[in-house]
């Protein structure tokens, strides 16, 4: 009966039969074709199919490149290490505190060494940043001419 509920035919129409049976030939195709909608495959053909990969592209061999805010991070701490006054801080850490990035920490066991008159600060340090948390070591040395470099930077 929702056949006949569903087709905008008159009594006449459905007494003679002339639309009726159009109308509902068409409502049984839709039926049909919403049918296949419900119908499904299972789920592991919905996966990518893993064996198009072609390797096209050269996967890295030089190691994992440090992200922009880490490498800013370095750059923070370079600086503090490099501008640190061990008469004033003694061997209390030193707090940092990257305002590009948000991260901070605080530098711990600094040790100074000279090495064919090359002035390096080997530190640890924590880092804080929207990545977690960490503890590193590092040393940065003084070039000739007064520019520091962080010489190694990595994690504990």
């Amino acid at each position: 009966m929702a056949a006949d509920i569903a087709c905008p035919v008159t009594l006449k129409d459905r007494r003679e039969g002339r639309l009726g049976v159009l109308c509902r030939g068409a409502l049984g195709l839709c039926l049909l074709s919403l049918a296949g909608c419900a119908m499904g495959g299972s789920i592991e053909s919905a996966l990518p199919d893993h064996s198009t990969i072609t390797g096209s592209i050269a996967p890295d061999t030089t190691g994992p490149q440090p992200d922009s805010s880490t490498a800013s991070d370095q750059s923070t701490i370079r600086n503090v290490i490099s501008a640190l006054n061990f008469t004033q801080w003694g061997k209390q850490p030193i707090p940092w505190a990257n305002p590009d990035t948000g991260s901070q920490g605080a530098i711990t066991a600094v040790v100074e060494t000279t090495t064919n008159n090359q002035l390096c600060r080997k530190f640890q340090t924590s880092r804080e940043a929207f990545d977690g948390v960490a503890l590193y070591k590092g040393e940065a040395c003084m070039q000739p001419g007064g520019k520091w470099v962080l010489t190694s930077f990595a994690p504990l």
